[in-house]
């Protein structure tokens, strides 16, 4: 028995070491780990020259990534880095997603005979098309991580947007005050205009000025449309990531019609008084075209993705995406279904997210799916979490079009966020050389609208993140206290959004201990900073603004990011007084908040305020800012006042520019008292 399974066992291990041997042997083997089970399942049905087209992802960047994060102005406008600010810390405005692709690895596979047609840097891949052959050696490189399918995605030929009016003739009324109500005349568009208050908020001067606006469609074969002289005439800047080249109008032998983006374009920038105004038409532009429309899946995601990356490079503040990411055959290896609407799962959700994680306010439209009772309609990028995904209403009923996809989200979120008018648009007519004007449907164009609404937004306030939008636009809509998954948030009011959007100012009143007087109820004047602090723990800083107190105490601070409507936590910071809070939460009005810390102990929290004569005031003799007055305040003011300092130094505790007993006894007495800071 011992003999017969030594035997066995020998057999058994050289079976086991040939097979090994044999599969170690075969590189085709050991790197088909890297080809994804779609791209494995295509290679299947394929014959062996038929190409597809593939995501080849890289392992790395390259030995100088930490020089590229140093240096972003090596690949990135200074606007980009400027916007950047809005949302990142200064030390971190870049990150390993902005660094570019290891251009060693893009030039070997040039070299090998592949073509790139497309670059992603936020992805660190490259997208091309290849056959079964040329996908077997592209995982033999060792720079190759993964290759995996780009998904593409069919038209539904039953979308309303594929249904073009006549053009009406050119009428030039620019002379006729049609509009009375309005500084503008806004002609046929006043109806979609009206619906969003957006004319109120022009004549306030706030028309989308400062802001870059970057339109991501099909094209666009009608720039000549008057409606784009004033466009033209502030400069833009194209490009048609479809033919590769800078052109992205119509071009004989080139693929692609671009009659939808001329639509698309007038929305959200058209001018011309007594035909048609749109709401942002004192922004520039960047013009994409990512839409293929003579292709049988015209919709390819890594054409949007590029164009994202482009206009994130170029400091873009929006992106207007009228283009839906849904495929119709559920289970398809090719496209997402309704069930991949989470928010994270596809990848172009996911560089809509990482552009808004930039600074950039993405908005895309829902979708021209319809209703289902079971579950959501929706097209990606609209289901990001960070994404502003619009609907569409009629007029004048303000109920949802019939064709507006519609959520939740498969996690559960309400989509679509906001809507505006999208059935019955007048737009641009299109086709080159055409002047008149007709009308259209769909979410294509109550997404250029809102885009629109948003850089009128942001033109009362540049300082605003994506996110500050998107709650300003849901707060304003008009369901915002009953969202839903037909409407969102509801139709936008770009007029309340601006006037919720405007930088806030804080009139505060408020006493220093040691540089207030109680004789002559008057206090040498100094500087403070004012920080407003969200009313959720752990109360992180919202927005700061610094100031100069007057000798009655009073200073006015503005503040960027404040939100009409929301509540913040006052902290007071002085260079020598103990951090000081508000008692309660404070709310801005439309306009302005006034808070008096000095009229009761309890406007401060906790009480920690401290009387002289009738006027409470906040401790002095924190110099070194630990949070509590104790002994080693102290014994830095004793030493300085020992060492005779003068002038405005942080010791100097009641501000008459010397450092002496006088100030060391304001701090002892706050010590002797065990004074330090109370904050929720």
């Amino acid at each position: 028995m011992k003999k017969n399974f030594k035997f066995g066992k020998a057999i058994f291990f050289a079976v086991i070491s040939i097979t090994m041997f044999s599969l170690l042997g075969s590189n085709n083997f050991s790197n088909h780990y890297k080809i994804s089970s779609n791209v494995l399942s295509e290679m299947n049905m394929r014959s062996n020259d038929e190409k597809m087209l593939i995501w080849i992802n890289f392992s790395d960047k390259g030995n100088n990534t930490q020089y590229y994060l140093s240096h972003p102005e090596l690949y990135l406008t200074q606007k980009s880095i400027e916007r950047r600010k809005k949302v990142k810390p200064a030390y971190a405005l870049v990150d390993y997603t902005d660094i570019p692709l290891n251009s060693s690895y893009t030039e070997e596979l040039k070299n090998s005979g592949m073509e790139i047609k497309n670059r992603s840097k936020w992805f660190n891949r490259i997208s091309c098309y290849a056959s079964k052959s040329q996908i077997e050696r592209l995982a033999d490189y060792n720079f190759v991580s993964k290759i995996d399918l780009v998904k593409t995605f069919s038209k539904n030929f039953t979308d309303i947007e594929l249904s073009r009016n006549n053009p009406e003739p050119v009428t030039d009324n620019s002379g006729i005050p049609v509009n009375v109500s309005y500084q503008l005349n806004y002609g046929s568009s006043l109806t979609q205009m009206d619906m969003i208050n957006a004319p109120m908020a022009h004549d306030s001067g706030y028309k989308g000025q400062g802001v870059l606006i970057a339109l991501l469609d099909a094209g666009v074969d009608n720039l000549s449309h008057p409606a784009f002289d004033s466009l033209r005439a502030r400069g833009i800047r194209t490009y048609d990531f479809v033919n590769h080249d800078t052109i992205v109008g119509d071009q004989s032998g080139q693929m692609g019609q671009g009659w939808h983006g001329t639509m698309t374009l007038s929305l959200v920038g058209g001018y011309r008084p007594g035909s048609l105004i749109s709401p942002a038409y004192r922004s520039k532009y960047l013009i994409a075209k990512t839409e293929n429309t003579d292709s049988e899946t015209p919709l390819e995601e890594d054409n949007w993705i590029a164009a994202a990356e482009w206009a994130d490079s170029l400091g873009a503040d929006i992106i207007t995406s009228s283009l839906g990411y849904i495929g119709m055959d559920g289970g398809s290896s090719h496209s997402y279904d309704w069930t991949w609407m989470n928010g994270d799962s596809c990848v172009i959700t996911i560089g809509a997210d990482l552009a808004v994680n930039k600074g950039i306010v993405v908005c895309n439209s829902a979708g021209n799916e319809g209703f289902n009772s079971t579950h959501n309609t929706l097209g990606a990028p609209s289901d990001g979490d960070s994404v502003i995904c619009v609907g569409s209403v009629n007029s004048p009923s303000k109920s949802r079009s019939s064709f507006s996809s519609v959520g939740l989200s498969v996690d559960g979120r309400i989509k679509p966020d906001v809507c505006a008018m999208g059935a019955n648009n007048y737009v641009a007519g299109t086709g080159a050389g055409n002047t008149g004007y007709t009308s259209g449907s769909g979410t294509s164009f109550s997404c250029p609208m809102t885009a629109g609404a948003v850089a009128v937004i942001l033109s009362a306030n540049p300082s605003l993140t994506p996110m500050q939008v998107l709650q300003i636009l849901r707060q304003t809509a008009d369901s915002s206290a009953t969202p839903n998954r037909l409407r969102g948030w509801g139709l936008i009011n770009t007029w309340e959004a601006v006037k919720m959007a405007k930088p806030k100012t804080l009139n505060l009143t408020l006493l220093a201990e040691g540089l207030y007087d109680a004789g002559s109820n008057s206090m040498i004047s100094d500087t403070v900073r004012v920080y407003l602090r969200s009313n959720v723990s752990p109360y992180g800083i919202v927005d700061s603004a610094k100031g100069k107190l007057n000798t009655s105490g009073a200073g006015t601070f503005t503040f960027s990011n404040a939100i009409s409507g929301n509540s913040y936590y006052l902290q007071i910071s002085h260079r020598n007084a103990l951090e000081t809070w508000s008692k309660t939460v404070q709310t801005f009005g439309s306009s302005a908040l006034s808070y008096n810390f000095t009229t009761d102990s309890a406007k401060a929290y906790g009480n920690n305020l401290k009387k002289i004569g009738s006027r409470w005031t906040i401790f002095s003799g924190d110099v070194i800012k630990n949070g509590v007055i104790e002994l080693s305040d102290v014994l830095q003011i004793y030493n300085d006042a020992s060492n005779f300092e003068t002038g405005y130094i942080i010791s100097d505790v009641n501000g008459d520019n010397a450092v002496d007993l006088d100030d060391i006894l304001t701090a002892f007495n706050n010590s002797a008292n065990f004074v330090s800071i109370s904050r929720p």
